[in-house]
């Protein structure tokens, strides 16, 4: 008896692991997308002309009533004494040191970049929307909005990793 139910779950364990495999096969030759998701996500730009967010959400938003009206911000939107072209630069360089940030989307004709960050602890990425206004040569605005689209989500972290990126731009661009 003993040996029948032992034989029996090393079948069934065989029968897992060649349908794991199988699977595995699957979403690496391209397949799979019905049952598993694609991979470009559906996650869709941030329109700031148009969000509506209010202070109490979960998310954070440094943006100027101009650029967003229907929304109600954490604070204005952070001011630089670089023009837009080398704050541009500041984030792409900042994102790209940055070893828990990808680049999601890129739009350099709207000056508006989508980047994910993966904080420690958490399982699910933040998404950071960033926005480059030029107010004149020597000055630029940087409308940024931090959320988390799926899973638990607190606007003292978004607060915390705003402030972060920042800080560092700051001080990036003052040395």
């Amino acid at each position: 008896m003993l040996e029948k139910f032992r034989s029996l779950a090393i079948g069934l364990c065989l029968i897992v692991i060649l349908a794991g495999l199988g699977a595995y096969f699957m979403v690496q030759l391209g397949g799979g997308e019905n049952i598993f998701g694609g991979k470009s996500g559906d996650l869709p730009p941030v329109e700031f002309e148009t969000l509506t967010f209010e202070s109490g959400d979960a998310g954070y938003l440094l943006c100027s009533q101009e650029t967003c009206p229907a929304a109600i911000a954490n604070g204005p939107s952070a001011r630089f004494p670089v023009s837009a072209q080398k704050l541009r630069l500041a984030v792409a360089d900042y994102a790209d040191a940055m070893p828990t940030a990808r680049t999601f989307r890129f739009d350099p004709i709207q000056n508006q970049f989508d980047f994910t960050e993966r904080q420690p602890g958490q399982a699910l990425p933040t998404v950071v929307t960033v926005k480059i206004q030029e107010l004149n040569a020597y000055e630029s605005a940087l409308a940024i909005y931090s959320r988390k689209p799926v899973g638990d989500d607190s606007a003292e972290d978004n607060e915390k990793l705003v402030n972060r990126w920042i800080s560092v731009l700051m001080s990036q661009i003052a040395g």
